[in-house]
């Protein structure tokens, strides 16, 4: 693990210099931990829920199963991150009403093309067959399968890299940060063709949220729809830039615990539609801070991925 983890920072990096971003001592921090819970969750069945540590006899037992080795089971324990196991599902974006499959659909029917960008896809569905009820990139994959690498291209970003191969259309861009987006641009997704981006954790990570922002908002067409979670103390942030970026926010929930805030925003086709974000933002920061007055300015801890 230690020498696949030395060459995913080194590949982010990479190409965090070839968009000549730089990031910060907590920025670093935060991806060389992202690297560690990726290459953990190679190892785990997609979705598997490891239970806490501080139940030793659950978690012991959890693991042994997914690893079958005594040695990874120990090792875990002792490891100084936490185990986390990847998935990649819609259920963000369906907490806030949206369902993706009818946001894909119509918006291929009205532009006659798709390019979808999941930020953090990890699995994807696509390592593991996703159930008939799953709602997920696999099942965008299916539902879209004879427009696959002609109108339809589903993309999707990791630290690492979890694919060798992938069916037509689809294509998974490791070693890429949520700050480092605008690399994409080198890698077949030109800026403002995006319809749909989605994160369901990774940006929620992403310590600098301005860029992922910025990066997010440059790679939108008009009209195209942001999903991502955000923890509670950077919604002042997100509010102060959603503007600049041509953002309007549809909708936001609070799901509290490790999912934080989730909001949705659209791309609008000209920037002096974006001050409406200013506006729907801020009253959700009232409302944050009428509900948890004792968090402002606290550090949110989560050991989701």
């Amino acid at each position: 693990m230690f020498i696949a983890a030395a060459r995913a920072r080194k590949l982010i990096l990479r190409n965090l210099e070839a968009i000549g971003y730089e990031p910060d001592e907590a920025a670093w921090r935060s991806i060389r931990m992202g690297v560690k819970r990726d290459l953990q969750a190679h190892r785990l069945r997609p979705n598997v829920p490891i239970p806490s540590r501080r139940n030793p006899v659950r978690y012991l037992k959890a693991m042994f199963r997914e690893t079958g080795s005594i040695y990874d089971t120990l090792v875990s324990f002792l490891h100084d991150g936490t185990w986390t196991s990847s998935g990649g599902s819609f259920r963000l974006a369906e907490q806030l009403g949206f369902d993706l499959v009818h946001e894909a659909n119509r918006r291929l029917q009205a532009d006659g093309t798709l390019r979808y960008l999941e930020v953090g896809g990890g699995w994807a569905g696509l390592k593991s067959p996703a159930s008939g009820s799953s709602r997920d990139i696999a099942g965008l994959a299916k539902h879209f399968e004879r427009d696959l690498g002609q109108s339809v291209f589903l993309h999707f970003t990791n630290l690492t890299q979890w694919h060798a191969d992938l069916p037509k259309g689809i294509f998974e861009h490791p070693y890429v940060t949520a700050a480092g987006l605008p690399v994409l641009d080198t890698q077949g997704i030109p800026p403002g063709t995006v319809g749909i981006l989605y994160s369901q954790a990774a940006a929620y990570f992403e310590t600098d949220v301005k860029s992922f922002l910025a990066a997010a908002a440059a790679l939108l067409c008009p009209g195209g729809l942001l999903i991502f979670n955000l923890r509670p103390e950077y919604v002042g942030l997100v509010s102060d830039c959603a503007g600049t970026g041509g953002l309007t926010m549809r909708k936001s929930c609070d799901l509290g615990g490790m999912n934080g805030v989730v909001v949705a925003f659209e791309k609008q086709p000209s920037l002096k539609k974006g001050r409406a974000a200013v506006v729907d933002m801020t009253g959700m920061k009232s409302l944050r801070a009428k509900q948890y007055p004792a968090e402002k300015g606290r550090p949110y801890a989560s050991n989701q991925r």
